[in-house]
């Protein structure tokens, strides 16, 4: 799937801010990113949060920040090969991921949902701490980086 217009023509810039709404409407991290980037590529808005929605809290299981999974889908709509198996498409997807991967790590010091939270001062384990995530803002600016790694990365190939 090719988006149809460029990222610039629909106007990018405020893309990270749109995550970060989502997420105070009360959506996860990685439904999120996907629904804020959803339009960009003709995807219905629903079925983008319905396909992110596994992905939070990395997958359930304290893994892969649910946010920075998200962006590599998208990452995967704009650059990913699909039917056309193109080695060249593979390995320029393959190279934004890891761009990705390694700019979020320089921020937070870790791509683990279950490693950020505990850098941020939450334990993952209990209950009443991680009721307490949204109060203290930290998915905040989870969101607002992956989707600002991720706009930076979509302009870089246009």
């Amino acid at each position: 799937m090719s988006p149809s217009v460029t990222f610039y023509e629909k106007g990018k810039q405020m893309t990270h801010h749109t995550a970060v709404n989502k997420l105070l409407e009360g959506y996860t991290c990685s439904e999120s990113i996907l629904m804020a980037y959803a339009p960009y590529f003709d995807l219905n808005t629903e079925v983008a949060g319905r396909l992110a929605a596994g992905f939070a809290g990395g997958f359930a299981q304290g893994k892969t920040c649910g946010a920075v999974t998200a962006a590599a889908v998208i990452l995967g709509l704009k650059f990913g090969p699909g039917l056309t198996r193109n080695p060249y498409k593979k390995d320029l997807c393959f190279g934004m991921i890891q761009e990705l991967f390694h700019q979020f790590k320089k921020r937070h010091h870790s791509t683990s949902c279950g490693k950020i939270l505990i850098l941020s001062g939450i334990d993952p384990g209990d209950p009443e701490q991680m009721k307490r995530l949204r109060q203290n803002q930290i998915c905040n600016k989870i969101v607002y980086d992956a989707a600002t790694i991720l706009d930076n990365l979509l302009a870089e190939e246009g």
